[in-house]
């Protein structure tokens, strides 16, 4: 039988986390040094910030009772027999 932990999950969106940070500062650097200040960049750069931030809580809020110890079963032989 083949099963990993639950809290794998969470540590791979921790990852993709943070590559979305680096990705986001990266943004933000090149609008600031291109002096790209448009009112059409600071909309959607605000948009896809409040979006973030949303997400994030509404991950926060479904996720908190979560047990993270509980094991997932990826592959069971017996389901074969």
């Amino acid at each position: 039988m083949v099963s990993i932990p639950l809290y794998v999950f969470i540590l791979v969106y921790l990852v993709f986390l943070a590559i979305f940070v680096a990705f986001s500062l990266v943004n933000i650097y090149h609008i600031i040094m291109s002096a790209s200040f448009t009112l059409a960049s600071f909309v959607v750069s605000f948009f896809i910030g409040v979006l973030t931030i949303l997400t994030l809580y509404y991950t926060w809020y479904l996720l908190q009772d979560v047990n993270w110890q509980i094991s997932i079963h990826i592959f069971n032989s017996s389901w074969f027999s």
